[in-house]
């Protein structure tokens, strides 16, 4: 099995660990700079391995709770881990969403042949 590191749930640990606290109290704490905190909090950047081990370190994360197993990973999540931007984290969560609708409609007709829309 392989893991990996998800950007999504490194972002949202170190955005739950800052809590009301600053980028520059978070590089004070953590030692590693404050731009780098912030595109690790936006799921656009994952830091390199003496910097992961700080922040990993000085917020009580561990290891375990950022990987995930990229066999058994969700396809969703797979896109949304690779989305670079906003926009287009926006644009897959509504392709997601409607691909979901779909995958319920078709579970519907599944039940009931005689479904009609």
């Amino acid at each position: 099995m392989k893991d990996q590191i998800s950007k999504k749930l490194l972002a949202d640990k170190v955005k739950g660990k800052r809590g009301n606290r600053t980028l520059l109290d978070m590089e004070k704490i953590t030692g590693v700079n404050s731009n780098i905190i912030n595109n690790v909090e936006n799921g656009k950047y994952i830091p390199s391995a003496p910097q992961l081990n700080q922040l990993l370190d000085k917020l009580h994360i561990n290891i375990s709770e950022i990987l995930i197993n990229e066999e058994k990973q969700n396809v969703f999540s797979k896109l949304l881990d690779r989305a670079n931007t906003e926009q287009e984290r926006e644009g897959f969560e509504k392709l997601i969403s409607m691909m979901l609708c779909l995958r319920k409609y078709e579970r519907l007709r599944e039940l009931d042949m005689n479904f009609k829309i």
